[in-house]
This record gives structure tokens, sequence and C-alpha cells, in this order.
């Protein structure tokens, strides 16, 4: 009933040697993109650990359900790992889907429902824009091999707008100052967006956020050379690529790589921004 168009973004920076999620649509070949019953729609699978990105369109399944009115995503998680961590984030460019989401069995009994308040506004870092995340921790009930996690927005949504930091305050606080002056940004809300959901086992992002080890000890040297030990190449990219970035007036995307070098521990890159700033200061 459903096919599924899957986009393959081109890849991460190949300096770490990691992939993009690929993204997916889910859409309707029949006249009507909207349903009544969860088992009429599509879900896409995901293993753990795993990654995967959802692009909600005009041309998106929708469900009309119970209290769901909306374009909407749907997962296929494992049941059968034991606990396990997701993060939903949903992506604002010009428009925001302001999330919400459930969990269900099989049998569409509902086991988690967040709501939104849990999705937090996250500003850019570590290239990744302005977005909507949310993190939980999740045990599945025993005797479920699978469950699904449905992605939607509410209608009372429309109409409203999501605040999101302005690009100049985030220039300055890269720089250690404050704008108070400078107010955040009215992105209006839509039904349609860009969601992505990751799965993993419970502690591995969040240690991963600390800089901390799994509590496998064995892994603790090698998550040491990794950030610790940074190459000549390394250290080298991101300063040029934060002075290019500041000449071509990019700040958000300065700011961004500023951010990922300091996570890597980069020397100097602080400096770098800085500099490159000053010196696009003085040129106009």
């Amino acid at each position: 009933m459903y096919a599924f168009r899957i986009l393959t973004f081109s890849s991460c920076i190949a300096l770490f040697g990691c992939q993009s999620p690929e993204i997916i649509e889910q859409f309707s070949t029949e006249s009507t993109t909207q349903v009544a019953l969860l088992s009429e729609l599509e879900s896409v699978p995901m293993r753990l650990p795993s990654n995967k990105s959802v692009s909600i369109t005009s041309k998106s399944q929708a469900l009309k359900y119970q209290d769901i009115n909306s374009p909407v995503a749907l997962f296929e998680l494992p049941a059968d790992r034991g606990e396990f961590s997701i993060n939903i984030s949903s992506e604002i460019g010009e428009t925001a889907f302001v999330p919400r989401a459930v969990i269900l069995d099989k049998n569409g009994r509902e086991l988690e429902r967040y709501g939104k308040d849990v999705f937090i506004y996250q500003p850019p870092r570590l290239g990744a824009g302005n977005r909507l995340s949310a993190e939980v921790d999740f045990f599945p009930p025993r005797d479920n091999t699978n469950v699904y996690l449905l992605i939607y927005t509410d209608r009372s949504e429309l109409g409203k707008t999501t605040m999101v930091t302005h690009p100049a305050r985030l220039y300055a606080e890269g720089r250690g100052n404050y704008l108070p002056e400078v107010k955040d940004i009215a992105i209006p809300n839509s039904e349609y967006g860009l969601v992505s959901v990751s799965i993993d086992r419970v502690g591995f992002l969040k240690h991963l956020a600390i800089g901390s080890a799994s509590s496998d000890s064995s892994s603790q040297p090698l998550m040491a050379k990794s950030v610790d030990i940074v190459q000549p190449e390394t250290q080298q990219y991101y300063h040029q690529a934060i002075t290019a970035a500041v000449a071509d007036d990019d700040l958000n995307k300065a700011i961004n790589l500023l951010e990922e070098a300091k996570a890597l521990n980069v020397e100097g890159a602080q400096q770098v921004f800085v500099k490159a700033v000053e010196d696009r200061k003085n040129t106009l």
C-alpha cells in the first residue's frame, strides 16, 4: 500500500569515517494519504544500534486516530534486547515540526507517551542545527519482539511559533560575550519536517557525551585515545575550516566547527576563531 523513497546524505566529514543516516519518505501511492488504522501505516525497521531519519511532507502517510490527526512517521523498534535509550529529534529550518511521540505494542496498546514538554530546544552544536530533541530510556515489556514508535504533531501547534537562538547571539557566545539586546527568532510551526530517531544501549550516548568510557573497562583505553590524541591533520583541518567559514561570513558553520573542535580537544581552535573574527571585522 505504501512505498518508501530513500534519499542518501552524501556523508559526514570524511575525517571521522562516519556515515550520515539515510533519509526516508513514507508516502502513499493512493489518492488519499490519511488512514484511520495503525495497521495501515508503513514502518521503518530499526536495529540496536541504529539511526534513521524520516522526511514528513505533504505526500507522507497521515493518521487520524483518537487524539491524533497528523502526518506521521512510524519506527519499528526491537523489544527483545532489553532496555535501550531513544533519542528523537525534529530539525528546525524555515519551519518547525513540534513533535509528540507514543510507543505502541503490536496490538496498538499504548506503552509510553511523550508530550511536548519532553522535547527540549537545542541550539546548533556539533554539526547539528536548531532542533527539538528528547532522550528517554525505554524498557520493553516481556513477550514482545517489536514495538512501534509513532511520531506526530498536534494540530494545536499549527499557527504558533517556536523560538530559536539568533545567530548573532551564538556568534557572541562563541567569543565569550553576551548580547541581551538580541532577540530570539520566531519560527512558524508546521505539520511537516524532518525527524530522526537513534537507539542504543542505555548509557552509551550519555557516557559519550561526558567523555566517559562504557561499563566495559576494556574499551576505556580506546576511547581515551580517540578523544585525547589529536592528529596534526585534524588540527590543521579545523583551523583552516574555521578561518574559511568566518571569512565567508558563515558564522553558524564556524561556531559548529568550533564546537566540534573543542569536543575533540583540538588545540588552538578558540584562538583561531577569535583571530578570524577580528580579521573579518578589520576588513569591513
